[in-house]
């Protein structure tokens, strides 16, 4: 997250001989695996594979209002 400077919740899954416990719990087809969960901890996006910074930027962008909104109330 650092050499990258993430601003969002990551992680990696290394199995010792395969798959990790979250890959094989998600049943993760391909990896990267990346997801957008709203505020209520709904998945709202999945992309197998890398979308591009675009791609989510587009869905952040539409789910953050939503989200601040919420909070409000």
């Amino acid at each position: 997250m650092e050499k990258f400077n993430l601003t969002w919740r990551t992680f990696a899954d290394p199995g010792d001989s395969g798959p990790g416990p979250i890959v094989k719990q998600w049943n993760m087809a391909a990896t990267p695996t990346m997801y957008i969960i709203d505020h209520k901890g709904i998945i709202r996006h999945k992309w197998l594979g890398a979308p591009g910074e675009k791609a989510i930027d587009a869905a952040l962008e539409k789910l953050i209002p939503v989200a601040e909104r919420d909070g409000k109330k």
